[in-house]
């Protein structure tokens, strides 16, 4: 069960209002915190902690809420991150509270140190949360807004997950043969360069297939060891080898398994499936710690996740409904649960109001603009980009539905993420010094 700060933690994100939300159901959702307990933050707290000084001037340095990481000051020469892509933080405590074995998993990888809830941002998916961790910006500096955008640049709906039109059959990364460059689309220093700047080298761990990918292109900028493996088993024995190697070396080592966030999609958050897969990792990375040589007193070890996972039994279909048809210029961006309408000249009141009157109780409508000017999309000052991707009207769903250009097919995800719910916003920091 949470501990005490945990539970206080969890009563400041839900009172975190930073602007009104017009909808009879606003009172359900989460904002980031950007302020301090959010993955934002988990950059800017590597960096404190490994650049040894009181305060560092990497964009504006704005790490962990104190309670959560000042006691640990000095101590921490290597930090290891693991990241649980979809892992949720009320997902974690239902199977605590479920299963006393998975309960002993989660208190031994814990020790002596803490487990907290966080928040992930706006939109709370992948595509916008890697590029924020690995940067320490939320997505308004990043301009990595969803996982569709409509890039200006290129004219067209692009797939910020594999780099091609969001449209058609293409090969992964096609767009970099039209003149996207990988090197320049994110405006900002990663972690893994400002760390190289002080000295300071940086380890990933990644499964083969996302080796070499745009993304990891575009956040991995500065790591100076990237390491493959296979499959699951091979994670933890290449893990292990990776910390015995850089035992006692000041260093930053990330580690990211994405098996949560692809099996909650294909079978359910709440399936058997999803639920044994999060039993089995913390065990297997609970062991993997407890290794002979990988251990050195020296060590912060990090537990966090991208974001959590809702299941989505009900879908709205744009096509049913003429009035979003006639306002809409091109497919919806951003996600199914978290949606960018870029619409015809004049046509956002028309789209807004026939949203808030016929589907009211399901979706709510923000204006991008206001929204960024609220900092739902984080507190830097926007790159340019951003406001032109995510168009003229911010849609996000409530728990349960998505909404797409497209009826739902019978392969499609059963459960989503991108939105504001506290299962998706809410997600594990786990923070033991080892």
């Amino acid at each position: 069960m949470p501990d005490s700060l945990a539970t206080v933690l969890e009563q400041t994100i839900r009172a975190h209002r930073p602007f009104d939300v017009s909808a009879p159901w606003a009172e359900e959702l989460i904002f980031p915190y950007y302020d301090g307990l959010s993955i934002r933050n988990l950059a800017h707290t590597v960096m404190r902690l490994l650049d040894g000084k009181p305060s560092s001037a990497w964009l504006g340095s704005s790490p962990l809420d104190g309670r959560l990481w000042e006691h640990l000051w000095g101590q921490a020469k290597r930090i290891v991150l693991f990241l649980s892509d979809g892992l949720g933080w009320r997902t974690l405590n239902d199977i605590i509270a479920a299963d006393p074995e998975a309960a002993q998993i989660v208190a031994d990888l814990t020790g002596s140190g803490t487990l907290v809830p966080i928040t992930s941002i706006a939109p709370s998916t992948t595509a916008a949360a890697l590029p924020c961790l690995w940067t320490g910006a939320a997505p308004a500096a990043t301009g990595m807004i969803g996982s569709k955008v409509f890039l200006r640049e290129l004219g067209m709906l692009v797939d910020l997950l594999h780099y091609k039109p969001a449209t058609g059959r293409h090969r992964a990364e096609v767009i970099e043969e039209w003149g996207f460059d990988f090197n320049t689309f994110v405006p900002l220093q990663t972690l893994g360069e400002a760390l190289t700047e002080r000295l300071i080298p940086s380890y990933a761990l990644l499964e083969k297939s996302l080796f070499g990918s745009g993304l990891s292109r575009i956040m991995h900028r500065g790591v100076q060891s990237i390491t493959r493996h296979y499959g699951y088993t091979d994670l933890w024995i290449t893990l292990r080898d990776l910390l015995r190697q850089t035992r006692g070396e000041r260093c930053f080592v990330s580690i990211y398994w994405a098996a949560v966030d692809s099996i909650s999609h294909l079978h359910g958050t709440v399936s058997e499936a999803s639920i044994t897969e999060v039993r089995r990792q913390l065990g297997d990375l609970r062991d993997t710690l407890a290794a002979d040589g990988v251990a050195d007193g020296r060590t912060l070890f990090i537990l966090a996740a991208d974001h959590g996972h809702t299941p989505v039994p009900d879908h709205v279909t744009i096509a049913d409904h003429g009035p979003l048809v006639e306002a809409l210029r091109c497919a919806p961006g951003g996600e199914g649960r978290f949606a960018h309408f870029y619409l015809r000249h004049d046509y956002r009141d028309q789209a807004a109001d026939y949203i808030q009157s016929c589907l009211g109780e399901r979706f709510a409508c923000l204006v991008p603009s206001e929204a960024l000017a609220g900092g739902l999309f984080g507190p830097e000052l926007p790159y340019a980009e951003t406001a032109p991707r995510l168009g003229d009207l911010t849609v996000i769903a409530r728990q349960g539905w998505t909404i797409g250009d497209r009826p739902r097919g019978t392969m499609a995800a059963i459960s989503r993420h991108g939105g504001l719910s506290d299962q998706e916003m809410l997600v594990p920091l786990l923070l033991r010094p080892m």
